[in-house]
């Protein structure tokens, strides 16, 4: 929910994760979900006392972000709004983090610079600070969704090794990932157990899936026979 700071100005935060309606690119939930490693757009505009649009020129002249322990900032663009990224790498299943964003008027020097990739606040009492505007935030709680494929023993047994466990994204992207090996990271393929399966395991990371409602998962491979087999699941991505 925006929180009206200065005059009649208020503000809106957005982000590319969340739930949102169909089509839509961007989620105003006050609680939203992001996936383990997911790198999150957000958009951030101001509003006037209607509700509407308002330009930030004049207004205000950055925006900062507090992201837990880490500060982000960010100019206006071309249509007045204040875009910044942040991936939730070190976010873990189940934490809670708040996104806190505030459009600031910039009053002399900047109250945070940025040195060899630290934020430093500037001399207290030598100048005016910036003069905050408007305010929102955003909960995010982290998860981390595992595929779980299951394959019946076919009777000739599988080539492990030509497996692929494939994600397709709704931008057009397509994720291929292979069996795990001692160089590389991949998914796990166990069995077939007393009932004759196998079980492909695997934890995706997020650039691996659509940031919201579900991501198709493909998994194919051969047996020694050269005859291939597959399954096929729609993994839930809050």
């Amino acid at each position: 929910m925006s929180l009206l700071v200065s005059g009649c100005v208020s503000a809106s935060l957005a982000s590319s994760t969340g739930p949102r309606a169909a089509g839509g690119r961007w989620s105003t939930a006050g609680r939203q979900e992001v996936h383990v490693g997911e790198e999150v757009e957000f958009d951030f505009v101001l509003l006037d006392a209607t509700g509407r649009f308002l330009p930030p020129k004049g207004v205000a002249d950055y925006c900062a972000a507090q992201i837990g322990e880490d500060r982000v900032e960010s100019e206006p663009d071309e249509n007045g709004h204040f875009r910044f990224r942040y991936r939730f790498d070190r976010l873990r299943a189940g934490e809670e983090v708040d996104v806190r964003a505030a459009a600031y008027a910039q009053v002399g020097s900047r109250d945070f610079v940025r040195v060899r990739g630290q934020w430093m606040r500037t001399q207290e009492g030598a100048v005016e600070s910036d003069r905050p505007v408007a305010r929102d935030t955003i909960a995010l709680t982290g998860y981390e969704a595992e595929v779980e494929l299951r394959l019946q023993q076919p009777p000739d047994e599988l080539d492990r090794g030509s497996g692929l466990l494939r994600f397709r994204r709704l931008d057009g992207q397509v994720a291929n990932v292979y069996i795990e090996r001692r160089d590389r990271p991949g998914f796990s393929l166990s069995g077939p157990d007393g009932r004759g399966y196998y079980t492909v395991r695997y934890r995706p990371t997020g650039e691996q899936l659509n940031p919201t409602e579900t991501t198709p998962v493909e998994f194919s491979v051969y047996d020694v026979g050269g005859r291939k087999h597959g399954a096929a699941m729609n993994l839930e991505t809050p």
